[in-house]
This record gives structure tokens, sequence and C-alpha cells, in this order.
């Protein structure tokens, strides 16, 4: 009865915060004389929200999904003609979510509480990086001072970027305070503190007992969370002596990355209720009955092709098979065939109305490590790293499905993993840094395409041929979004001016 305390109180309270606007310029209710606690359960669930719902046209383009040919075309997502109102939705709800994250860490400093100010630290990061990610330059060092700027100012998105490195540095020496916090707390604070930690509190299967151990899983996500932002400028030469010296601080606090089995993941006590059930469930079922959601999404030809041409049995999780066999349509196929011949979005995705929400996979950050380490910036070796990542990818995808009978992922993992295929097998692999990020793709099909777009965009790995469609305005897959029209709409004298079609020119800072 906890759990679901929590989880109906977050709801609520979230719900409450959104209801009064969704535009940064505009003052929201400010939450100082709710405890941070309250307002951290509410900030997290909104979190796992926005990231199973945002940006949902990237599986498309990715080549993941594709639109189901009994629907008419999305002339947007299809053509790549987007309008500055296409991301209207996902702008305004990342910049809410924010708010709680600011409100907890003021709070947090004003009453001496450093697990909520490590906490908004690096979710403060993970977000804001995100909308760097999607835009570039974006209001950051006045965006939240309500009641005194109406009308931010944008910041220079390399900028944001190191000041976030800076927070995430921070955000250790908070958790190492919060230790020395909890050794002489009360039980019921420890208990309380625990108890709202939705993302590592010991009633999650990969929570903590204790609070000393629950504040090193933290740091191990602030870490990952900092090398995730290191490697996206992997391409930036002024950026290299920068980059070592943050890696040197990493190495130097010993507490390292996520890893096997450290997902951060988000449930409050989702259960089959309406409205209380998992969000990216949501999008494809209610109680009774699939939504349109899951009807429109249906598998990818060039998913499809990869995971078979491969020999890779995900692809069976991440779609539902059809006769033994798979099916899907080209991204902007103006002929795309119905939903009888191909398949939907699959049981490794879709696990049931209770499912955790990933934040921040284990799998993406022994990539992400791999990565690191071929690229000499870790200590360690790229190859088992690599090996890592794609058996807990199958671990991930398979838990929990039963439709295939008994099943072996460490198994199943290796046999691929040593298949003797190129960017599958290390050793058949000459190029190494290809194969990580291959494979990095292969398994964020469906968990997160917002980074697998940026690797895409910063190295061009892999090759999706599917951006030849005629329907496309340029033959390439865009490289940023238009700022939203309705940050447009009020704050316009501040909004950056870019060219026609600069979804396809206006690269993100790191894109070199």
């Amino acid at each position: 009865m906890q759990k679901l305390f929590i989880a109906i109180s977050a709801l609520a309270f979230f719900a409450a915060s959104c209801s009064k606007s969704l535009d940064i310029n505009e003052n929201p209710n400010q939450a100082q004389s709710v405890t941070p606690n309250v307002i951290l359960s509410a900030a997290l669930v909104g979190t796992a929200a926005n990231t199973a719902g945002s940006y949902l046209n990237l599986p498309c383009w990715l080549g993941y999904w594709s639109r189901s040919g009994n629907y008419v075309p999305d002339v947007q997502t299809e053509t790549y003609n987007i309008s500055n109102a296409y991301t209207n939705a996902e702008w305004s709800n990342q910049y809410t979510n924010l708010r709680n994250y600011i409100d907890i860490e003021q709070i947090g400093e004003a009453n001496g509480l450093p697990f909520y100010v490590g906490v908004a630290k690096v979710m403060k990061a993970y977000i804001m990086s995100t909308l760097v990610d999607v835009y570039n330059d974006v209001p950051y060092t006045e965006a939240f001072k309500v009641g005194t700027i109406v009308q931010p100012k944008y910041d220079d998105a390399q900028t944001i970027y190191n000041d976030l490195v800076s927070e995430l540095d921070s955000s250790i020496v908070y958790f190492e305070k919060a230790k020395s916090y909890y050794g002489t707390a009360t039980s019921t604070i420890i208990n309380t503190d625990d108890r709202y930690d939705l993302v590592y509190g010991s009633a999650k299967s990969n929570g903590a007992g204790d609070p000393t151990s629950r504040m090193v899983l933290w740091e191990e996500l602030a870490n990952t969370v900092e090398l995730k932002l290191l490697i996206h400028q992997s391409q930036v030469s002024g950026q290299q002596t920068f980059i070592q010296a943050e890696l040197a601080k990493i190495q130097a606090n010993g507490f390292g990355f996520i890893g096997p089995g450290q997902s951060a993941t988000v449930n409050p006590g989702y259960q089959a209720s309406t409205g209380k059930f998992n969000p990216f469930y949501g999008l494809f079922y209610t109680l009774t009955a699939t939504t349109v959601t899951q009807n429109y999404y249906r598998a990818n030809t060039y998913g499809v092709n990869y995971y078979l041409n491969t020999n890779d049995s995900r692809g069976f999780f991440f779609y539902t098979d059809l006769n033994a066999s798979f099916a899907g349509n080209n991204e902007g196929d103006p002929n795309a065939v119905p939903n009888s011949n191909t398949s939907a979005i699959g049981p490794g995705l879709l696990k049931g109305f209770t499912q955790d929400q990933l934040i921040f996979s284990d799998f993406e950050s022994l990539f992400l490590q791999a990565e690191a380490a071929q690229r000499g910036w870790i200590t360690g070796m790229s190859e088992p790293l690599y090996e890592s990542a794609i058996t807990q990818s199958y671990v991930y995808l398979y838990n929990g499905v039963s439709v295939y009978g008994p099943l072996n992922a460490s198994g199943d993992a290796t046999a691929y993993y040593t298949s003797g295929i190129n960017d599958v097998d290390w050793n058949a692999s000459p190029n190494k840094l290809e194969a990580i990020l291959t494979q990095k793709w292969a398994a964020l099909n469906g968990i997160n395409w917002v980074e697998a777009w940026t690797d895409f965009r910063r190295t061009g790995i892999p090759t999706l041929p599917i951006t030849s469609a005629p329907t496309h305005l340029e033959p390439q897959i865009p490289v940023r979004y238009l700022y939203p029209q309705v940050e447009i709409n009020t704050n316009g004298v501040n909004v950056p001016k870019l060219g026609a079609n600069a979804q396809f020119s206006a690269k993100i800072f790191w894109n070199q």
C-alpha cells in the first residue's frame, strides 16, 4: 500500500503542476511549501512519462518503426517538412519537468538535504542535455528566474553542456554529504527518503538496501550521464582537453558507471488501472483494447531486415512475429501495406501494465563505456564491455516474456556475438567503433530513440538507406528540430533565427 500511495500522490501533484502552464516563460505554482520527497516522486514520474512518449517520430526516421498502411501518411514526419509546432508538447513538458527539479534543488539547499540536491542536479543534466541535443541553443541560466525574467535569453549550447558537466561533478559532492547525513539521521527520515526514491529505493528490484549503497548507485548514474555528454562531443576538436580533464575527475571519484543489472528505472506502483499504468505501455493499450498507437506503428523494413540478416533473435521481441517471421514497411512509403501484413511492436518492449519505465538502461551505459574504452578514454577492454552490453539488451528484452516458452538470454546473446558476422562478432569486425555503434542502435530500438538519433548525427552510423525515400523534402534525416511555435509566441524576441529548411543545416554544436 505504501507504493500505491506514492503513485497516487505523486501523479496527483504532477498533474496539478502541469495543469497551470506549459510555457516556460509563465509563472508556475511554486512548491516551496511541499516537502521535497513528494516533489521528487512527482518529478521522476514526469520524467518517466516524458521519456516514454516524446519525439515519437524518431523511431520511424531511424529504421525502427513505420506507419501502418491502414492510416493516411503523416506528412510532416514522412516528408521531413516539419513545422515549428511539431514539438510544442515535448518542449513544454520537459521545461515543466525541469521546474520540479529546480524546486527540489532549492528546497534541498535551504534545508540541508544533500540527497535531494544531488538527485536534482543529475536529473537536471539528464533533461537539459536532451533539450540541447534536439534544439542546440536553449534558455538555461534565465529559464527559471520566475517573477523577474519572463522572456529568458538563449544560452550557447556548448556552454550549457559544460555547465551540466560541472553540475554532475557537484552532484557527487552532495551524494557524499548525503552518506554522512544519513549516518546520523533517524530511521524515519532514512525510510521516507528511500521510499520516495523511485529509481534506486529498496523497493526496486535493482535498488539498494541501505542509504550508502543507494547513494553509490546515484553516483554511478551521475558519472554515466556525464560520460554520455562527453561521448557526444567526441567529434568536437576544441573540447578534447576538457573531456580528458573531466574523465580524470570521474576516475578520481572512483564510483564508476552503471553496470549490469543497475538500470535507472522508474516505477511508482504502476498497475492495471486507468491512468496508473506504465506510460509507454499506455501508449499502446487500454485496459480492454489496443489504442490507435498500437495499430498505427508497425515494424520498419530496415529494422526487420537487419535483425533477420544478422540472425538476431531480439527481432522477435522488438516486433511481433507473423507465421514465424515478421515484416514491416519502409519509412515514408506512400504504399505502406496494412496491418494484416506487418508486425506490431513486440513483447520485449510492451511487457505489461506494471513494467518499469527505463530512464537509463544498463546496456546503453555499457555501450558508452565500450566506446570510451575503444577511444582510449577510460581503462579497461572494450570487447567485454561490448559483449556485456549485448547480453544485457537480451536480458531486458527476454525478461517477463512468456509467449515463446523457455528462454536463455545469456546463451542466445553469446551465440549472436560469436556468430562471425561483421558488426556483430567483435573478432569479425575490423571497425570496432562501427560495431559498437551499430549494436547500440540495434539495442535502443523502442527504448531510447533520441540517443540513437544523436549517435547517427554525430557519426553517421548506421547507414540508413531510408533517407532516399521519394517523399522526403531532402534526401537526409533532419539534424535537429525547429524551435517550437509555443516558444516563438511568447519569447520570440530571444528565439534564434534559423534559415529555410534549417532542420537539415543548423546542426547541433557537437555534430562536426
